[in-house]
């Protein structure tokens, strides 16, 4: 009996992903600068918001790590896939002709304030200040006594007697402290593009 093989027929990539390494392999063609970010905890009106912010200078890209590598190839540059190796989570990318350095400093000028989660670190002082909550007395109440935050009622309201700080920068948020700030709509952290690592004119560049 002779054997025969097995032909398994060609497996055809879809067209969303040939255009994707195309644009990517002609992004890092045309810029020497190509930075990676993490997209764990960023939202996306967030992303929105820095790539308006950087649209003179850079551009903001969300892509697959396999895609990335592949666009890499194409274009001549294969050592960029150091950029990805080391993550586990998706990433964003910045193409750039500003050096990495500048790049750093935008972005960290242009970090937003945003409501904390539980274990998160305040990023400055936090501070609940004199005012109407404009919440009901109820439970709550007890919430805010345990937090050292002085209240009194007044016309069937909750009102803060005083301004308190409630954590200092570098505080870790408690689950309590969370919820409360962002019943009062009170924002603790600033969140923004991190860069993680970067390649720049031949050189992989590391936080």
């Amino acid at each position: 009996m002779s054997a025969q093989a097995v032909v398994r027929p060609e497996r055809k990539i879809p067209e969303w992903k040939r255009r994707e390494v195309e644009e990517l392999s002609k992004l890092i063609s045309s810029h020497r600068v190509v930075a990676v970010f993490k997209l764990t905890g960023l939202r996306a009106n967030l992303i929105h918001e820095i790539r308006r912010k950087l649209r003179d200078i850079a551009i903001l890209r969300v892509a697959k790590k396999t895609l990335f590598k592949i666009a890499a190839e194409r274009a001549g540059k294969p050592e960029l896939a150091k950029l990805v190796e080391d993550f586990k989570e998706p990433l964003g990318f910045i193409f750039s002709n500003t050096s990495a350095f500048k790049l750093k400093i935008i972005l960290d000028k242009n970090r937003i304030p945003m409501h904390a989660k539980a274990g998160e670190t305040a990023d400055f002082d936090v501070t609940v200040p004199e005012m109407n909550t404009g919440l009901p007395p109820g439970p709550i109440l007890s919430e805010f006594g345990k937090l050292g935050i002085p209240t009194k009622i007044e016309g069937g309201q909750i009102w803060i007697a005083k301004d308190t700080v409630v954590a200092r920068r570098g505080d870790v948020i408690s689950p309590e402290l969370a919820s409360l700030l962002a019943r009062l709509d009170i924002k603790s952290v600033l969140k923004g593009v991190v860069i993680e690592k970067a390649y720049e004119d031949g050189v992989i560049l590391t936080r």
